[in-house]
């Protein structure tokens, strides 16, 4: 069974560096050690984590201390070729489910476990787009953020 676990541990890390990398090349930028290590961890991760809760996967996984500017800077460029999405309302990261598509983003934050799914609706990035212009507002960002119960944790009050 362990040979198994680590046989999937290995596909997830090659098929995350190889996304990875193409975003990066799509983007004209420069994938590190360090930035495919910060990305790595967040796609491994089974909720969002903030800055300080990467750095403590980090820094366990490296043996080492690092710098919270060096892992704000991982993010920030994670985020800008975007392989990773910011949650504004919990302040903590999670990586993009389809990183090659140019898209705004919506999510179900479960209050209860912490799980988040990202989903996307053209319909209504649409809509948002038409309210912003019909109110004169020129939008830079449209991230939507609905908190409730996700259908596991619901069940399993029931």
């Amino acid at each position: 069974m362990a040979k198994q676990s680590t046989d999937n541990a290995t596909t997830r890390g090659a098929e995350c560096r190889s996304l990875a990398e193409a975003c990066c090349k799509a983007a004209n930028a420069r994938l590190t050690p360090a930035r495919l290590a910060a990305y790595t961890a967040l796609v491994e991760s089974d909720r969002p984590l903030s800055a300080y809760e990467l750095i403590a996967v980090l820094e366990k996984r490296e043996s080492r201390k690092i710098a919270p500017l060096t892992v704000y800077r991982h993010l920030d460029f994670l985020t800008n070729v975007g392989l990773v999405h910011r949650l504004e309302s919990t302040q903590s990261y999670v990586p993009c489910n389809h990183p090659q598509d140019q898209h705004e983003s919506q999510y179900f934050l479960c209050s209860t476990c912490g799980a988040v799914d990202e989903v996307g609706s053209r319909r209504l990035e649409s809509l948002l787009s038409e309210l912003a212009e019909k109110h004169g507002f020129s939008t830079t960002s449209a991230v939507v953020e609905m908190t409730g119960v996700c259908k596991r944790c619901g069940d399993s009050v029931q």
